[in-house]
């Protein structure tokens, strides 16, 4: 018998090592209703036989000085879900987007309102800290002087938040930023001035490290997965760099990690040998990633519950029900099979019912009827128990960071020639020096032009000709060096690239030798 139990206490052991005793993927919703209609109702129904376990409700400060809004409200409803068994979290921010900004007393304002939030409601752990701050709908400004202000500012908000909620909250979660996947980063925007995400997350960061900082801001990240298209496309489309939805976790985790490496402040969990266990769920390795507020809305005024919904017309193209149920079941097969995911949170259960300005991207019709979706989400919780049923193609399910420029290729034949293309014998007279080249992320680059000593010699430290500049990422630049004359022999091209979020990230291409003719 002591052999059997020696046997079993090392078993456990070694699947405690390997994460196969752990939780899966948590699935919940984003949706205030249980602030305002009573426990046991429709809502906690459907959330009970769909299998959900998490709930974010919001929480809107209103300015210094002002008491925390419905709170018997809120009361009501973290009662409602943990009497249900539900994790209740709370996603606390300004009602408007200009509260806050750099005013040092308004950020300490907020702090102070969350720390309260905290202490109010002694039973939710999971307190995310703002909503969408890299956007002017809730942060503004987003620049000043044609620089980053919010990234900055809400990094300095947020610290103020943590530490303020941990001196009476010990043990609060605090995830932020609720990061939008999209932004254009253009300061002089007439209606929409934003961060795209990587640079916001590059903005704070840079505000983290000037700070000095030795504690973290945030200790679980959360962002707003939508497609590059919102309520058409699928969360498994990617974006192009900057931007980053659902299908681009490898961006946003590469991006947390040139921002904080080295720091306090956790990155997400590495897996240099493929996928392993989940990082959140395993011995609580690395920085959980939270996918917070997906939705895509369905076509409701054309469906049979057409007269549960009022002042038409829809202000998006919305998609069938069997999209959103396709698409709503690859998110959590994303989510379930990223490492470093904990929970995916829909937005929201139940349809809003004004056509123009609500959402319809629930999960039951405004009259409540099951859409497609509510079947197709329970069937995925009772099959899956939150664990990857073999991945979504074309997304990765594991992550190294990178110290390289991603996707860099360089063009040496010229202009219009293939990736790795090499230079051919020129005369010394040419008209011009020049080549091609291309990344997946906005680089500065310099170009040299060397001579040789032999067709087999490495480029030496000083070109004889060169050029620099900065590049957008996808574009195919023209290089273009000075148009001298050189002596005959042979050279060679060597490009650097620099990562332009971060400039210790480098690539070097080098051509090989070719001869330069009297």
């Amino acid at each position: 018998m002591k052999r059997l139990v020696a046997v079993l206490v090392v078993l456990g052991a070694l699947v405690a090592a390997s994460g196969a005793t752990a939780d899966g993927l948590r699935v919940g919703v984003a949706d205030d209703w249980p602030k305002f209609h009573p426990c046991g109702d429709v809502f906690w129904q459907a959330s009970k036989d769909i299998g959900l376990q998490d709930l974010r409700i919001t929480v809107q400060w209103g300015g210094p000085g002002t008491a925390i809004p419905y709170q018997a409200n809120i009361q009501q409803a973290v009662d409602c879900a943990l009497l249900e068994g539900v994790n209740p979290i709370l996603a606390v921010y300004p009602a408007k987007p200009s509260l806050i900004g750099s005013d040092p007393a308004a950020q300490a304002a907020f702090a102070s309102f969350v720390a309260q939030v905290g202490v109010t409601f002694p039973r939710v752990q999971d307190v995310i800290v703002g909503n969408e701050p890299n956007v002017n709908r809730f942060w503004q400004p987003q620049f000043v002087g044609g620089k980053d202000a919010a990234g900055q500012d809400y990094e300095h908000t947020l610290a103020q938040a943590y530490d303020a909620l941990k001196l009476v909250r010990p043990d609060a979660i605090v995830w932020g930023p609720a990061i939008s996947s999209r932004g254009n980063d253009n300061a002089n925007a007439v209606s929409n001035p934003s961060h795209s995400p990587v640079r916001f997350i590059a903005a704070m960061g840079a505000a983290y490290r000037a700070s000095g900082r030795t504690k973290p801001i945030f200790d679980e990240f959360n962002m707003h997965p939508y497609p590059p298209v919102q309520d058409t496309d699928p969360f498994t489309k990617s974006f192009l760099w900057p931007q980053a939805g659902a299908a681009n976790l490898d961006r946003i985790k590469q991006a947390l990690w040139d921002a904080f490496h080295g720091t306090a402040q956790p990155v997400p969990a590495e897996q240099p040998g493929g996928r392993i266990a989940q990082s959140a769920r395993f011995g609580n390795a690395g920085l959980p990633i939270n996918l917070d507020e997906a939705g895509e809305q369905t076509d409701v005024m054309s469906s049979p519950h057409a007269s549960a919904y009022t002042s038409p017309p829809e202000n998006v193209q919305p998609i069938t029900e069997q999209q959103q149920a396709t698409a709503y079941t690859n998110l959590l097969e994303i989510g379930a099979c990223d490492p470093d995911v904990k929970s995916v949170l829909f937005f929201p259960l139940i349809d809003e019912s004004i056509v123009s300005s609500g959402f319809q991207s629930g999960m039951l019709f405004a009259d409540l009827a099951h859409k497609a979706s509510y079947d197709a989400v329970k069937a995925k919780i009772a099959g899956s128990q939150g664990q990857c049923q073999g991945g979504v193609p074309g997304i990765s399910q594991a992550w190294v960071h990178t110290n390289s420029v991603v996707g860099a290729q360089a063009f040496f034949g010229g202009p219009g020639t293939k990736a790795g293309s090499q230079p051919k014998a020129r005369p010394a007279l040419s008209k011009y020096w020049a080549i091609s080249f291309t990344a997946a992320e906005d680089t500065t680059w310099k170009l040299g032009l060397y001579r040789l000593r032999s067709s087999t010699a490495k480029p030496g430290s000083k070109p004889v000709l060169s050029t620099q500049g900065a590049a957008h990422a996808y574009f195919k630049p023209l290089a273009l060096l000075p148009a001298k004359s050189v002596a005959p022999g042979f050279y060679a091209y060597k490009l650097q690239l620099s990562a332009a979020v971060n400039p210790a990230r480098k690539k070097t291409l080098v051509s090989k030798a070719f001869a330069v003719t009297p």
